[in-house]
Formats: structure tokens, sequence, C-alpha cells
């Protein structure tokens, strides 16, 4: 295992300066939907207001050109650190309203209520709903490359299972970024997801920064 991390630190000190050799990068289209917004709200309740519909909308290139800056290095950080490829080449990413949290099990979604100015009094900066959206890629990617027999996680058997879940996602987000060079970035995240509900990413955060380097154990065991 010391080898294997020793092997990771050498991958995230080359990932910002090369390219994986296979890389062959998804597309990712961005799609806000009225239409399945309202149908949406039906379902969960609370009507979606006009002034959220408007912002959003003046505000998707805002989304979509910091997508283009920073998905394509974080999609390539990703594979030089792993030495694996993402999966399928196309993905659909909707931008929702609606009062549901982001997720990647029936396709790509992300909520973008807390960007917004109009729903919030202290919205959270785009870049992180950026991150919100690598981090759901990031699930399909560990999808296609499972831990199937964690040694760290065994410790953490009693902890729930959407914070067990997240931890080695977590771990690689953590690599990606500090091998880019955005702490900033980083620390938005952790600071924004432990004030989720419910606590699991908030606790999925203590575990992967436990120390400075215990991050690395849980990225050495998806690379191996």
């Amino acid at each position: 295992m010391r080898h294997l991390i020793f092997s990771v630190l050498i991958s995230i000190s080359l990932a910002g300066c090369s390219s994986y050799e296979n890389s062959d990068q998804p597309v990712i289209s961005l799609v806000y939907n009225p239409r399945l917004d309202a149908i949406c709200s039906l379902f969960r309740g609370g009507a979606i207001r006009k002034e959220w519909e408007t912002e959003l909308t003046s505000r998707q290139d805002e989304f979509e050109n910091l997508w283009k800056m920073a998905g394509p290095k974080l999609i390539e950080a990703t594979e030089n650190i792993t030495k694996m490829s993402f999966p399928s080449r196309k993905y659909t990413a909707r931008l929702t309203l609606c009062d549901l949290p982001s997720q990647s099990i029936l396709g790509i979604s992300v909520n973008m209520r807390y960007s917004l100015g109009s729903f919030t009094q202290t919205p959270v900066p785009m870049r992180y709903k950026v991150d919100t959206l690598f981090h759901e890629l990031l699930h399909k990617f560990l999808a296609e490359n499972p831990v199937n027999e964690s040694i760290f996680l065994k410790q953490y058997a009693s902890e729930p299972g959407r914070t067990r879940d997240h931890i080695h996602l977590l771990a690689l987000q953590k690599a990606i970024l500090l091998t880019l060079n955005e702490p900033e970035a980083l620390k938005s995240i952790i600071d924004t997801d432990s004030q989720l509900p419910g606590g699991y990413y908030k606790r999925a955060w203590e575990i992967v920064n436990a120390t400075d380097t215990e991050y690395l154990k849980y990225v050495a065991e998806i690379s191996q």
C-alpha cells in the first residue's frame, strides 16, 4: 500500500503537466427545461418562481463558460491521477430549480437554487455548482471503476452509507483540485458541503481531511 500511495503522489505531481495518452473526454450538454421543472414541482410541492427561472436563464451562459474552462482540466486530471478513462462519452446534465438534490442516479441533474440571488440572500458561487456537476460525474466514473474491497472503510462500518459512499469520491476530488492548484475551490466545496442537511458530507470530509495525507490512501485504492 505504501508503494501505491507513492505512485499516486507521483501521478498527482505529473497530472498538471501531462495528458493521459488514451484520454477521450466526455461531452457534457447543459440543459435547463422549465417544463420538466414545472412537472417536478407538481410532485415535490412548492411553485418555482418566475424570477428564479429568469435569473437561471440569464446566467446559464456563465455556468457553461465556467464549465468549459474548468471541466476539461478536472476530467484530464482525474484520468492522469487514476490512469483510467471516463465511461461513455456523452452526458446531459439537467439544471433544475425543483426541490431535489443534485444527483447522478437518473442521468445527471444539478440543483441551481442556491446559486441564485433571487432565491437566497447568500448564494453559493457559480463555480461551486460547476464542482457539483463534476462531483456527479465522479459518481459515474467510480461506478465504472469501483473500489470493491476497501481495507480503510472497515473502520467506518458504523457510519451512514451516504457518508461511506462519498469518502473515496471526495478524496479523489481533493487530489484533483490540489493537483490543479485550486485550494480556494477546494475550500469552498468543503465549507459548503459541510452545511448540507444530514451532515453526511461534513462527516465524509472530516474523514478525508483527518490528516494532511489521509486522502491519498483512498486515492491509492481507486488507482490500484
